[in-house]
């Protein structure tokens, strides 16, 4: 229901169009680099961390609207997926975006609890 509620609210009309093609990078180091065609994005991600500590690699995929950004990865080193949902940060001096993440990962039976982590990242076009 709280979905419902919220997308009762939101602005009506696409905003303002930026174009999000480029590599960007966050505060860990990891990169995304995204291709924008109309509100559609592709590309790859590079994560420089994972769990084995080097580093892992995805395909992207995703959406643009106007100044909004959600986009999703799939690890080919591992079975796990990521998504994003974000904004471009208007009055920064450097193209920003924040956003939040979650992952989900194949786990054991008995161990769904395990299968969700989340978190934020802020990434800046480099």
């Amino acid at each position: 229901m709280l979905l419902e509620n919220t997308l009762a609210r939101a602005t009506k009309g696409t905003g303002t169009a930026f174009d999000f093609t480029g590599t960007w990078t966050n505060e860990l180091g990891s990169t995304a680099t995204f291709v924008q065609t109309g509100t559609s994005l592709s590309g790859n991600y590079v994560s420089a961390v994972s769990e084995g500590g080097s580093s892992a690699t995805g395909t992207i995929t995703g959406f643009v609207d106007g100044d909004l950004i959600a986009f999703l990865v799939q690890w080919e080193q591992f079975q796990a997926i990521t998504s994003w949902v974000g904004q471009l940060v208007p009055s920064a001096a450097t193209a920003t975006i924040t956003t939040l993440w979650q992952m989900t990962k194949q786990v054991d039976p008995g161990d769904e609890w395990a299968s969700i982590n989340a978190g934020a990242d802020t990434f800046l076009r480099t």
